[in-house]
């Protein structure tokens, strides 16, 4: 299951609580080192399973998927080309770095860059392609 690769806390373990008067507190994951030119553009796609039941994520073309278990969150990171006009090439919609299509307990997701990455809440990362 997805929740054994992210990592999760195990017995015992959580995430620090926030302090009861700090307000809500987005969490964004960071980035792991660059591994390509920093001047091309990035895109990022934060998926949160906030259903009752597991979410299947499955990332074309590479026909990778993977069940997130609810309340799991990933980051779909996709990098499109340094000095480009057109850095993504969307097939729908031209020049966008991701399209997503839903079906019942289904997400998918098509991201157009050079380089995809998927991270975990933590910023760790779990797929390259």
């Amino acid at each position: 299951m997805f929740r054994r690769r992210l990592g999760t806390p195990g017995a015992g373990e959580c995430d620090a609580a926030p302090a009861p008067d700090a307000g809500p507190v987005e969490r964004v994951a960071p980035m792991p080192p660059e591994p390509w030119d920093p001047a091309a553009p990035v895109a990022r796609l934060p998926i949160t399973n906030d259903g009752a039941r597991p979410l299947e994520l499955f990332i074309e073309p590479y026909c990778w998927s993977e069940w997130l278990e609810p309340g799991a969150r990933v980051t779909v990171v996709t990098v499109g080309k340094a000095g480009a006009d057109l850095p993504w090439s969307g097939t729908s919609v031209p020049d966008e770095p991701f399209e997503l299509q839903y079906l019942a307990d289904t997400l998918v997701v098509w991201p157009y860059g050079d380089l995809v990455l998927v991270l975990d809440a933590s910023g760790n990362e779990l797929y390259r392609f």
